[in-house]
């Protein structure tokens, strides 16, 4: 009789484990695998991963590898060069530009300095040399004058003489002309050229130096290299990444809320976090982020039951001075059920 209560309990003990595999498998398949909700006491607790975000460094320009100065898993600081490009053909650009910007400068500044003194006086100088020779003319044309109206002259004579001395007066004129631009100085259209061609020159430098500084690839942020397959003398496109660094001072947790618990937390909640590393060091957090869109729900929920699977994905920061923290370990947030 006894040997038949025993096997009964066998029975019943193998029946009870089945079913609770049975309830674990569901609890998987629902997604209460690495991201789980329990409550604890007083506490919602949310179980997920710690994660850093992924940061992808490139050149605007591209071009070929000169030196690969980081490798996979090692930690940068913010502005560590990790990757050196060729830069030989934009030096030669910079220092022919160079070369232009000058003599642009050179150009413009002779111009606002005005025309130089010996210019002036040689202008000066055929300006009255034009005035003497136009004063003959015209004495002469005048003599020429009074010797037709005594008709001891043909009228030939003193059409000649008449166009010697209109064509001496317009030279004078044009001496005069010279001179007093050249006295007052360049005009304003010539300086405002000449400013635009600087201008232009200078644009030109700055975009080549610009250029030059994209040959060296830094580090934007303090970070770990998570990816960096490069070789000296291979090409990089220009705006791709050639670097993928994990920013691993602005570490969070991802984690899952149910739907029923979303009344509990929302941005800027002040949290408590434990990681299985150190399960005893709590570490201070604050909610980041949680989803306006539902996760885990392949159609439309049309049961009750079915709406107890949908999850908001929850982003929480966690605050790690320390740096003891890494990518990848699994954490557990906990909520305060009074925190709504």
């Amino acid at each position: 009789m006894g040997r038949g209560v025993s096997g009964a309990t066998v029975v019943m003990s193998r029946n009870k484990f089945i079913i609770y595999i049975g309830i674990l498998g569901l609890l998987i398949a629902a997604g209460y695998g690495v991201w789980s909700t329990l409550e604890v006491g007083g506490e919602l607790v949310l179980s997920g991963v710690v994660e850093a975000d992924d940061i992808h460094v490139g050149s605007k320009i591209g071009g070929r590898v000169l030196k690969v100065a980081a490798k996979e898993g090692q930690g940068v600081k913010a502005g560590d060069i990790l990757v050196l490009l060729e830069p030989y053909e934009l030096n030669a650009s910079l220092a022919e530009s160079r070369a232009s910007l000058k003599q642009a400068e050179a150009k413009l500044a002779e111009l606002v300095a005005g025309y130089r003194k010996e210019e002036i006086d040689q202008a000066k100088a055929d300006w009255l040399a034009g005035k003497v020779q136009h004063e003959n003319a015209e004495r002469f044309r005048r003599r020429m004058g009074d010797l037709i109206e005594r008709e001891l002259i043909s009228h030939q004579d003193y059409d000649d003489a008449k166009a010697k001395a209109e064509e001496a007066e317009q030279r004078m004129k044009s001496a005069k002309e010279r001179h007093d631009l050249l006295l007052a100085g360049t005009r304003h259209e010539e300086v405002s050229q000449a400013r635009a061609s600087v201008e232009m020159a200078r644009a030109r430098v700055e975009i080549l130096k610009t250029q030059l500084d994209e040959t060296v690839i830094r580090a934007p942020v303090d970070a770990v290299v998570e990816v960096l397959d490069l070789e000296p003398g291979d090409l990089v496109g220009a705006g791709k990444p050639v670097a993928t660094l994990l920013r691993t001072n602005d570490l969070w947790v991802r984690a899952y809320l149910p739907e029923k618990r979303l009344g509990y937390v929302q941005p800027g909640l002040k949290v408590k976090i434990r990681v299985d590393s150190f399960p005893q060091k709590n570490f201070s957090g604050t909610v980041r982020r949680v989803n306006r869109q539902a996760e885990f729900t392949p159609r439309n929920v049309q049961t009750t039951e079915e709406r107890v699977l949908q999850v908001f994905q929850t982003e929480v920061v966690i605050e790690d001075p320390d740096r003891l923290l890494r990518p990848g370990m699994n954490a557990d947030v906990f909520i305060p059920k009074t925190s709504s």
